[in-house]
């Protein structure tokens, strides 16, 4: 069963400022074009831990749920998950489990009372993440996932101190990065930047946690 937790302000309190936030960032994707025929992959990223990232692509779901649209977040961090954390997600064995050959694709997302949104937890990584993220079993299952959902969300570890996001962002298709407000450093941020470009994905833009 997948039930929420308070970090899901958008589901939890969607009149507050904060979900009005994720709203705008919603709006700012569709008019990207983003939203069309076939399912989209968005990959989410950060310099450093810590930044919010995964809390900024949880409630971004939840608000595209809201909007209508059939979304799957699926967590690529194999080094320190989260997003079983905040959606309390139980009964799957996880990515790190389908990649590894143990499970198929059909039976590690788990849905709840959210309708339409599908959670894959990482589960547990037995070898190198960025070994398990490269092979052909994560295309795959991005294209399954396309033809069932709206928009696919994948959350990954920072891409300046792990390669996990650079293996996974040329599959994408768009990479939003998360920066902490009064916490980022301008110089890892130009860093990440950097590095994103040099796999040659589409930087869609920078999404500012936690400002006043």
């Amino acid at each position: 069963m997948l039930r929420l937790n308070r970090s899901l302000i958008a589901d939890k309190n969607p009149a507050s400022h904060v979900s009005e936030s994720f709203r705008s960032l919603r709006t700012y994707i569709r008019q990207l074009g983003l939203l069309g025929e076939g399912g989209k992959v968005l990959l989410f990223t950060s310099a450093e831990g810590g930044e919010g990232k995964t809390t900024v692509l949880a409630n971004l779901a939840v608000s595209f749920v809201q909007d209508g649209k059939k979304v799957a977040v699926v967590d690529c961090n194999l080094r320190h998950p989260g997003l079983h954390t905040i959606f309390e997600v139980e009964g799957s064995q996880g990515l790190a489990a389908y990649l590894g050959g143990q499970e198929d694709a059909k039976d590690i997302a788990v849905f709840g009372n959210l309708a339409n949104l599908a959670v894959i937890p990482a589960g547990i990584a037995a070898v190198s993440p960025p070994d398990l993220l490269g092979s052909d079993k994560m295309p795959q299952l991005l294209e399954e996932l396309k033809g069932s959902f709206d928009l696919i969300l994948l959350d990954t570890p920072p891409a300046v101190e792990y390669s996990d996001a650079r293996v996974l962002a040329p599959l994408t298709d768009g990479v939003i990065i998360v920066a902490r407000y009064g916490k980022s450093k301008r110089e890892a941020l130009r860093k990440l930047k950097s590095l994103m470009e040099q796999t040659g994905s589409r930087i869609l833009g920078i999404a500012m946690n936690q400002t006043d």
